[in-house]
């Protein structure tokens, strides 16, 4: 789908787990329903390592530092300000915002709109999703990075794949 919201997925994988077992649930039930502001795995969500040094290194560039993420805005305003990297970033696209997810073009179009349009050729868009970042990104024809390592065989290609953050900034240099 083009859209949803992921609290709603969240309850509906919760939903179908606990039927699995047997256990009657329905989207409705107060202890079932994935709640708003919720946000998995919340207490060990942390920024990669050099992921404030990088960004601070592209916007020294004067590059435009977005985050563009499948994220319901209430999840991001639980964990974002905890990140410490809101100094490093010009704007944030959420899913929600959005009405779009990755690999989407909606989410991406409005994140080119919020850097003030620039030619998605001139974008290096880095993810680790090949099927959500790297698709999204190469349809649109930005320059694609995944970190993390090679994607499986038959997923979509990037451009580029990094190990950490900070061999992004060799990429934007060249």
């Amino acid at each position: 789908r083009p859209f949803y919201l992921h609290r709603d997925l969240f309850t509906e994988a919760h939903v179908q787990f606990l039927r699995s077992l047997g256990v009657p649930a329905s989207p409705e039930d107060e202890d079932v329903r994935f709640s708003r502001g919720r946000v998995l795995g919340e207490p060990e969500l942390a920024p990669r390592p050099g992921a404030a040094e990088t960004l601070a290194g592209l916007r020294a560039r004067g590059l435009h530092v977005s985050i563009v993420s499948n994220i319901d805005d209430d999840q991001l305003a639980a964990v974002w300000g905890r990140l410490g990297l809101g100094e490093h970033v010009d704007a944030i696209t959420t899913s929600e915002e959005a009405r779009s997810c990755k690999p989407d073009a909606r989410i991406f179009q409005l994140a080119l709109e919020k850097a003030g349009g620039p030619a998605p050729e001139s974008v290096i868009f880095v993810g680790d999703s090949p099927w959500h970042d790297v698709a999204g990104a190469n349809s649109l024809g930005m320059t694609s990075v995944l970190i993390g390592g090679a994607p499986p065989e038959g997923a979509p290609r990037p451009h580029h794949v990094i190990g950490t953050l900070r061999e992004l900034l060799a990429i934007a240099s060249g």
